[in-house]
C-alpha cells in the first residue's frame, strides 16, 4: 500500500454554534420559502424505506488530510467503522469549485463555478439553467428522498438581496450561512428556507450541529429515506478576533489578497472556547518542503516566503489553531452518530466526511489552497455504511465528482446531467481491489475574472503528477519515490514529461464519457 506522509482518510465535519435566537428547528413540512426564492420546496414523492440508504454528507472547510488524525470521533466512529480513503483528490482543490463538484459530479470546466468571486466565480456563477437546477440533491428528491442543508454554501452566498432569500432546487430544508457571517463564528446569520434570521450563537459549529441533530431525530426521519449534508466552516479563517491571533496582516504574508487582509477577520480560525491552547505546543509538520528553496518550482517560488521567525511563529499559530478549531466539529460529529444511534437509524445509514480542499501551512512555500501539491490536492475521506466493510483502506484514487455519482447510485438515483465523476462503489465495498486511474486537475484565479487557468495536469494512479502552468512552466512528480515533491522531473525526463503532457491535452478538456474511466492507466514511462 502506498501511504504518503500527510494522506489521512476522510477529513473533517465542523458544526454550527449553538441558535438560539428564537430561530428553532420546526417541521420541515410547515417550513416556506422566503420571498426571491427560486422555487417552491419540493416535496420528495413517497418512497419505500427499507431499500434505500439515508446518507449524511458532512464536510468542512480547509482541511487537510493530516487534520482528521486529531479527530478522535471522526477516527473511532466513522474511520474505524468503515473505509478510509488514502488518496481523495479534490481536482480543483480551491472552496467555490469544489463544492460545485460534489453537487453536479463534474469537474470543475464543466460546471463553470471557477473561482471565489468575479464573473466566473462565487455562487452567482452556480444559479439558474444548467447549473444548480440538476443536482445531488433534485436527483435524490426525484428517487423519493427527503433532502436537507445545514451550513455553508457556496462563497457569496446571501451578499446580495438576488441570493439572500435564494432556495436552490431540490431542497426540502434549506439552513445556509449568509455571507459574510459565514466567518464570524459567533454571529453567523442562516437563511431558513428563503427567510433570513439572525442567529445568536456561542459558537457557529455548536449550532450548525445542534440543528442537524434536531433534524435527525424528528420521528418521521424512521419512514422516508434522507440525504442531509453540513458544511461546518472550520477549519477557515474567521472572527472574532482572539488574543493568540497573530497581529500582523502585512503583504509579507498575504500579499495582496484582500479577502485574506480584511481587518475584520484574523488571518487564524476563531477557536471555541473550551479548546483555546490544547494544541499550543503543536510544531508545524515535518515536511522537507517546509521553507525549502527549489529554483526549478514556479508555483512555489510565485508565492515564496523566507523563513523569518516572525513568519515562522505566525504558520506555527495558524497550524494550531486550525486543529484546535476542528474540536468543535468533531464533538458534533460524535452527537450526530449518536443521535442515529439511538434513533436506529444508524445501520441504515451512510456517513460520509471530507473537505473541499487541502491546505498548506508552509509547505512548498505556500500558505493555503489552489495548487496541485498534494497537502492542498488530497483531502480526508472516510466513509461508513451498509457493504462497506470496517477498519479497511481504499488504494484507489477517489476524487470530489466521484461522490455525488457513488451516492446517487447507492441510492438509486439517477443523475440527469453528464457527468464526470465515476460510480466507486465498488472500491469501497473491495477496498483490496486497486484500480488505476487518471485524474485531470485544474485551478483558475480566485477572482475569475476570465476562464482562463491558471494550470492544469493529470494525477496518474498514485504515481504520477503533472502540471502545466499558464507560463508553460512544467512541473513532473513521481509520488512513490518523491512524496513530498522536492525533485522537478520536467526537464530530467523528457520523454516522461512527453506522454503526461499528451494525457493532460486529451483530459483537460473533456466531459462525461471522454473523462478517464477507471482502470484506464496508460504506460507513461
Amino acid at each position: 500500500m502506498i501511504k504518503r506522509p500527510w494522506v489521512v482518510g476522510i477529513a473533517a465535519a465542523a458544526t454550527m454554534a449553538t441558535l438560539a435566537s428564537g430561530c428553532t428547528a420546526t417541521d420541515e413540512a410547515t417550513a416556506k420559502p422566503g420571498p426571491g426564492t427560486a422555487s417552491e420546496v419540493p416535496r420528495a414523492p413517497e418512497s419505500s424505506r427499507t431499500d434505500k440508504p439515508n446518507i449524511l454528507l458532512i464536510t468542512v472547510d480547509d482541511a487537510s488530510a493530516t487534520d482528521v488524525l486529531d479527530m478522535p470521533h471522526v477516527q473511532r466512529l466513522i474511520a474505524d467503522q468503515g473505509a478510509t480513503v488514502d488518496t481523495a483528490v479534490a481536482p480543483t482543490p480551491i472552496c467555490v469549485p469544489a463544492r460545485a463538484s460534489l453537487l453536479t459530479g463534474q469537474y470543475t470546466h464543466n460546471h463553470g463555478a471557477l473561482g471565489i468571486s468575479g464573473p466566473y466565480g462565487s455562487v452567482t456563477s452556480f444559479m439558474g439553467e444548467d447549473k444548480d437546477d440538476d443536482t445531488l440533491p433534485v436527483w435524490l428528491n426525484e428517487a423519493g428522498y427527503e433532502t436537507f442543508f445545514v451550513g455553508k454554501y457556496l462563497n457569496g452566498y446571501g451578499k446580495s438581496d438576488e441570493t439572500a432569500t435564494y432556495v436552490p432546487p431540490g431542497w426540502t430544508r434549506w439552513l445556509a450561512s449568509v455571507d459574510t457571517t459565514t466567518y464570524d463564528y459567533d454571529k453567523t446569520q442562516l437563511t431558513n428556507n428563503g427567510a433570513v434570521e439572525q442567529v445568536e450563537t456561542t459558537y457557529n459549529s455548536d449550532g450548525f450541529g445542534a440543528r442537524v441533530d434536531d433534524l435527525l431525530s424528528q420521528p418521521r426521519r424512521t419512514s422516508r429515506p434522507w440525504f442531509m449534508t453540513v458544511n461546518y466552516v472550520a477549519p477557515h479563517f474567521g472572527g472574532p478576533w482572539e488574543d493568540d491571533d497573530p497581529k500582523y496582516l502585512e503583504q509579507e504574508v498575504r500579499g495582496n489578497d484582500s479577502a485574506r487582509t480584511n481587518p475584520r477577520f484574523p488571518p487564524t480560525p476563531y477557536v471555541h472556547p473550551d479548546d483555546r491552547d490544547t494544541f499550543a505546543t503543536r510544531d508545524l509538520p515535518d515536511d522537507p518542503s517546509m521553507f525549502y528553496d527549489v529554483p526549478d518550482q514556479q508555483a512555489g517560488q510565485e508565492r515564496k516566503f523566507t523563513p523569518k521567525p516572525k513568519r515562522q511563529r505566525y504558520l506555527r499559530e495558524l497550524n494550531q489553531q486550525r486543529i484546535e478549531s476542528l474540536q468543535a466539529v468533531d464533538r458534533a460529529v460524535g452527537r450526530h452518530i449518536e443521535v442515529l444511534e439511538e434513533s436506529g437509524q444508524l445501520d441504515d445509514t451512510v456517513v460520509v466526511f471530507t473537505s473541499d480542499n487541502g491546505y498548506s501551512v508552509g509547505q512548498h512555500n505556500l500558505d493555503g489552497k489552489l495548487f496541485f501539491y498534494e497537502p492542498q490536492l488530497t483531502v480526508p475521506l472516510v466513509i461508513r455504511g451498509p457493504g462497506i466493510p470496517r477498519g479497511t483502506d481504499v488504494e484507489s484514487v477517489v476524487t470530489h465528482a466521484d461522490l455525488p455519482v457513488t451516492l446517487a447510485a447507492m441510492a438509486g438515483a439517477t443523475p440527469t446531467r453528464p457527468v464526470d465523476g465515476l460510480d466507486v462503489s465498488r472500491l469501497l465495498e473491495r477496498p483490496e481491489e486497486y484500480v488505476g486511474r487518471v485524474v485531470p486537475i485544474e485551478g483558475y484565479a480566485v477572482d475569475a475574472q476570465t476562464d482562463q487557468r491558471l494550470y492544469s495536469g493529470v494525477r496518474v494512479g498514485n504515481r504520477w503528477k503533472y502540471a502545466r502552468l499558464k507560463s508553460g512552466f512544467e512541473e513532473v512528480y513521481d509520488l512513490v519515490e518523491d512524496p513530498y515533491e522536492l525533485t522537478n522531473l520536467a526537464e530530467r525526463r523528457p520523454e516522461l514529461t512527453s506522454r503526461l503532457r499528451a494525457l493532460d491535452e486529451r483530459y483537460r478538456d473533456c466531459a462525461a464519457a471522454t473523462c478517464p474511466q477507471l482502470g484506464e492507466v496508460p504506460e507513461v514511462e
